[in-house]
């Protein structure tokens, strides 16, 4: 049966030391040599020099250099965690993201780490959930749009009165000769043609008001 991942795994007990170390303490000096020196400062024996201790005593926490760095990455992925997030999406994303920033500047070495070792970790799905919850009322007007569209042109199909819109309504009530007559006098183009449609409700009509939606997120975004 394989180990569960390291940031899963109960703390070892300590060897034969007065003060046994602990992972805690180990990463921490492995960040405060990465921060100062570069990633490639990082090794078992340099942490182990650091703290006074045998290179090979580190293999009892950790059963590698890449167990050390992933981590380290969840470490930091936890100082990139917005304490309070805001209710106002914009105001959320502006916070994670001059928070990540501030984090990322502070650990240069972090995200050339992502890149060449992608790791998954509890504090890095955190930050993720995070920015997934702030964009998440986004999704949820692009939900109601659908629902709400589709229940329409679902409508417009039913039959009985229940199920006429109010373009079917309208194209009924055209048929009046006195509102014939008005419609017919060309001053009201955008009213004909409304009438003219007789309650069908276009396929593409609905990726336009898509369009319409997303670009108006976009243009807050932007």
């Amino acid at each position: 049966m394989s180990k569960p991942p390291i940031w899963a795994r109960e703390e070892p007990r300590g060897r034969g030391r007065r003060d046994p170390l602990s992972r805690r303490q180990i990463v921490r000096t492995a960040l405060t040599i990465a921060d100062a020196e570069g990633l490639e400062a990082v090794s078992m024996r340099r942490i182990a020099k650091e703290l006074g201790a045998g290179a090979m005593s580190l293999y009892h926490y950790f059963d590698s250099r890449d167990e050390l760095l992933e981590l380290m990455a969840d470490t930091v992925a936890a100082e990139m965690l917005v304490p309070v997030q805001s209710a106002d999406w914009r105001e959320a994303l502006i916070e994670i993201a001059l928070h990540s920033r501030e984090t990322f500047l502070h650990h240069p070495w972090m995200l050339s780490t992502l890149q060449e070792r992608p790791f998954v970790s509890p504090n890095l799905l955190r930050h993720i959930e995070q920015s997934a919850r702030a964009v998440a009322p986004l999704a949820g007007k692009v939900s109601d749009y659908t629902v709400g569209y589709t229940f329409r042109e679902l409508a417009a199909s039913s039959p009985g009165e229940r199920g006429r819109n109010l373009a079917a309504r309208f194209a009924d009530a055209a048929e009046d000769p006195d509102i014939r007559y008005l419609l017919e006098s060309g001053e009201f183009p955008m009213l004909s043609q409304f009438a003219g449609t007789g309650g069908q409700v276009p396929v593409q009509d609905f990726e336009l008001g898509l369009n319409w939606l997303l670009d108006g997120f976009a243009a807050q975004i932007g």
